[in-house]
């Protein structure tokens, strides 16, 4: 008889699982935000290869004020992917659902609040994507030339 069924009328729980709490709003979100940040890698791979930028280096990806998807930093064939990036509808789209899912994440799991100026970025490496929030604080201004 498979383990899923079972003679009583109590459906079988194993042993490891009945101590498992319930999933939280966290787990599912987390859940989710991996789940599109491996598909927004898998759609960027394929995109990246048929149009022969490579990776390594790595690349990092933002959105501005407008909603707009940039390469942030620096990498031989910028321009390429510029190009790119301005002309892919769908990648903006899973951008934007991603970095939604993320900071609702962060909110469920972190006590400290995010900064209002935190850029949320996608990572794009050779070992496969990530997702952080990049710090943007003022620079700070230099000292006059005597």
């Amino acid at each position: 008889m498979p383990l899923t069924e079972s003679p009583s009328s109590q459906p079988y729980i194993q042993p490891a699982m009945a101590n498992a709490r319930n999933p939280t709003l966290a787990d599912n979100l987390s859940l989710q935000a991996r789940t599109l940040l491996g598909n927004v890698g898998l759609l960027v791979q394929q995109d990246l290869q048929a149009r022969g930028i490579h990776i390594p280096p790595a690349i990092c990806l933002a959105s501005d004020a407008m909603g707009r998807l940039q390469l942030r930093g620096q990498h031989p064939q910028a321009k390429q992917i510029q190009l790119w990036l301005s002309n892919s509808p769908i990648l903006r789209g899973l951008f934007n659902e991603a970095k939604t899912l993320f900071e609702l994440l962060h909110t469920c799991e972190s006590s400290s609040p995010r900064w209002n100026d935190d850029c949320f970025c996608i990572g794009i490496t050779s070992a496969g994507p990530l997702a952080y929030f990049e710090s943007q604080l003022p620079a700070l201004p230099q000292a006059a030339a005597h």
